[in-house]
């Protein structure tokens, strides 16, 4: 299971640079024609601030996953029932 962790979690840092690539050349694109270096500055700015809150949601599920994993059966039992 720890492998399976491993691998979600590298796959989910991999997905958030993808993304962040993709929106960079977007932005690249879409400021080709026009616009100010100023704007195309605060772009990139939103887009990082997007991304960074992507990666704490994907560190928080990965978190909430290794819990799962590790956590002893009965004990996981009692936390769902007490929630």
């Amino acid at each position: 299971m720890d492998k399976i962790m491993i691998a979600v979690g590298i796959a989910l840092v991999f997905w958030c640079i993808g993304d962040a690539i993709v929106r960079i050349i977007k932005a690249a694109s879409a400021n080709k024609g026009g616009g100010t270096v100023g704007q195309r500055v605060a772009d990139l700015e939103t887009d990082l601030a997007e991304l960074e809150q992507d990666l704490r949601d994907a560190r928080q599920r990965i978190e909430v996953l290794e819990t799962i994993v590790t956590d002893e059966r009965e004990d996981l039992r009692r936390k769902i029932d007490d929630a």
